[in-house]
């Protein structure tokens, strides 16, 4: 009798969490985060003070049952001083952990970055994968995504309610679509250049 007792607490302990909560088949969520990247001669707690090392983007989420979509926007400045921003589109796989109280993440996409016209006498570009800057009106937009960096992310995600909360790991590589399907192979987009720890605030919108 003890056992079958203790059986049924086991279980309930396991499904009761699972069922309460139990995470939507679709999920459509729009997001504000703020991203850490370190410098690499400072130790990672050293530059969290420094707001150089930090930006903020916003984002758009797509779920559909394990399969989700992302686009996420990053406001940047280039080098020569711009102000751009930077597109990363991607998809990843979402797997529910214990329901909605916790999934994991993992997947990739491409990052364009793009400068618009700051005067009159400066025209709209793409800054490509190779640092190339090449005007928008010179190479058509499927061209510039598929010589532009790919991104790998891994997350861990959870969601109460109609609030998410999502800590990611976004990392860019030295691979882009054009490499990984030439010469530098698949495997070259684990490849890692940089990454950047994020949290990310979502609200569910159906």
């Amino acid at each position: 009798m003890r056992k079958r007792v203790l059986a049924v607490l086991v279980l309930l302990c396991v499904f009761i969490p699972a069922s309460v909560g139990a995470r939507s088949l679709v999920n459509v969520s729009l997001g504000f985060g703020a991203s850490y990247l370190s410098d690499d001669e400072l130790a990672f707690s050293e530059g969290l003070s420094d707001p150089d090392n930090w930006s903020f983007h916003g984002e758009i989420s797509a779920r559909l049952a394990f399969l989700q979509a992302q686009a996420l926007v990053f406001p940047i400045q280039c080098e020569a001083g711009n102000q751009g921003i930077l597109l990363v589109g991607m998809g990843s796989v979402s797997v529910p952990m214990v329901g909605s109280l916790l999934s994991l993440e993992f997947g990739g996409g491409v990052g364009l970055t793009y400068i618009p016209s700051s005067s009159d006498d400066v025209d709209p570009f793409y800054v490509l994968g190779s640092g190339e800057h090449v005007k928008v009106d010179a190479i058509a937009f499927g061209d510039a995504l598929y010589r532009s960096p790919i991104y790998l992310q891994a997350a861990l995600a959870t969601e109460m309610g109609p609030v998410g909360l999502r800590l990611r790991y976004l990392m860019k590589t030295r691979t882009t679509l054009a490499d990984a399907f030439a010469e530098k192979g698949i495997w070259s987009v684990f490849n890692v250049d940089s990454g950047a720890l994020s949290l990310v605030l979502s609200l569910k919108m159906f």
